[in-house]
């Protein structure tokens, strides 16, 4: 049984959508239509990309000092290095908060109540009196 055709603008706008749709191809400019040919190049092809540079490489996290997902900021020395580490925290106005001197313990957790408020501090991390690393995090308030 069929049936009769209640809306044929429906019917018309519909078909000459789909029409439009094989016809064009949605490029951006300066971009290809189609991917280049499989080459020994890098894995990122720079005309055929959403970026152009590698992104996976872009920050490089650090193995002595983490931050916890609860706002505690966790220091893990490795077990021949202790006592030559030391790190200094610095507020946002780059004025020194506190400093510890020999991390003597192999795992120290340093609470985010020791900051007093939320916000984004920096730290700078030394061994044997040499910057190893500066970096920054943010507290959020509960």
């Amino acid at each position: 049984m069929s049936y009769p055709l209640n809306r044929p603008a429906k019917l018309l706008f519909s078909g000459i959508a789909a029409l439009l749709l094989g016809f064009c191809t949605f490029a951006a400019p300066g971009v290809e239509k189609y991917p280049p040919t499989i080459s020994s190049g890098p894995h990122i092809y720079p005309v055929f990309a959403f970026y152009k540079r590698d992104t996976s490489l872009g920050r490089v996290y650090s193995t002595v000092v983490r931050h916890a997902k609860n706002g505690d900021v966790i220091i893990a020395v490795p077990a021949g290095d202790r006592g030559r580490y030391k790190i200094r925290f610095f507020g946002v106005d780059q004025a020194l908060l506190f400093e510890i001197r020999q991390i003597q313990d192999p795992m120290l957790i340093v609470e985010k109540y020791n900051f007093g408020h939320a916000g984004m501090y920096e730290y700078e991390l030394y061994r044997d009196n040499n910057l190893v690393e500066r970096n920054k995090f943010r507290i959020d308030p509960d």
